[in-house]
């Protein structure tokens, strides 16, 4: 008998419950009101960005999907996550092991990746009505690659590894408001993870904060108090240092740590292999990690002054 047909029959059902769980993902009114409240919010930024002869501090605008898509991304993931255990236990019988369901719970976070990707092709329609200043920030002043990992791990990939560290804290913790508390907790030890780099004179070791899985490249616009404490120029705005490129695997790296260390609450799946590929994972994401910290820009880069801060 052939080994593929299992194989096979496994692989189309496991896609089939992936559908299933998108559709739930995409049908929440949570997560639908998240990601509307990001697009209309970025319209009306950057209508009253483009108010002005150049869109400017476009950079700083990749925290509209971390915020309004990934956040509720995170609730609706946990939900997801425990209903489908309960309707599981319900029945009798699960539609697959535990470590399947939680595949299929991976997949399924495809959907915020997906609106994090329709949020990026937002701030493009955007941009395309007015350009950018020849000072800002952007790809005319930056390494190409380095302002596509920022615009991607900001957007669309801290989307996706925001509900797949919910969809991992939902099967190790199961406690009453875990959801809650996870989303707290993550935006707080992101925040607070970044700041001893945020005050002046510390910017050298800026580079230092990519440890965290949401790290700010873009400091937005000085203004005249924030110009005279670092001595920069009045209005300029700046990039700090470290290497986005080896940034945006390092966190696409913690997305399949998630994966991973969700899968592995189902003792059955424990393997040999699934151990090896884990172990594979973490040394990945320490590798880009010292080369996101280590390599690209040491330095805080600041812009010339944008003619109307100036």
């Amino acid at each position: 008998m052939s080994t593929t047909l299992p194989a096979t029959g496994h692989t189309s059902s496991l896609m089939a419950m992936v559908r299933i769980e998108a559709v739930r993902f995409a049908r929440y009114p949570v997560f639908i009101i998240g990601a509307l409240a990001a697009y209309v919010l970025q319209a009306v930024v950057g209508h009253a960005f483009t108010a002005a002869p150049y869109n400017h501090d476009v950079l700083a605008w990749m925290g509209g999907p971390g915020f309004f898509i990934a956040l509720p991304a995170m609730v609706v993931a946990a939900r997801l996550t425990g209903s489908t255990d309960v309707a599981a236990e319900s029945l009798g019988t699960a539609p697959g092991t535990e470590a399947r369901r939680t595949l299929a719970m991976a997949g399924a976070c495809a959907v915020p990746f997906a609106a994090g990707m329709l949020w990026l092709a937002e701030v493009f329609a955007l941009l395309a009505h007015k350009g950018v200043h020849p000072h800002e920030w952007w790809f005319a002043t930056m390494n190409d690659l380095y302002v596509w990992a920022i615009l991607l791990a900001l957007g669309p990939v801290a989307c996706l590894g925001g509900a797949l560290l919910v969809v991992l804290c939902g099967r190790w913790l199961r406690f009453p408001g875990a959801a809650i508390v996870t989303v707290i907790a993550v935006t707080v030890f992101d925040l607070l993870g970044q700041a001893p780099w945020f005050n002046p004179g510390h910017e050298p070791t800026a580079r230092y904060r990519l440890w965290v899985p949401w790290a700010v490249f873009h400091t937005g616009t000085f203004g005249n108090d924030s110009a005279a404490v670092r001595g920069y120029p009045k209005g300029s705005a700046a990039i700090l240092p470290g290497n986005p490129a080896w940034y945006l695997l390092y966190t696409l790296a913690l997305c399949a740590l998630a994966v991973g260390g969700a899968v592995w609450h189902d003792r059955s799946a424990r393997t040999p292999r699934l151990r090896l590929v884990g172990w594979f994972v973490v040394a990945s994401a320490v590798l880009f990690l010292m080369l996101a910290i280590l390599t690209g820009p040491q330095q805080v880069a600041v812009s010339k002054p944008l003619p109307w801060l100036a």
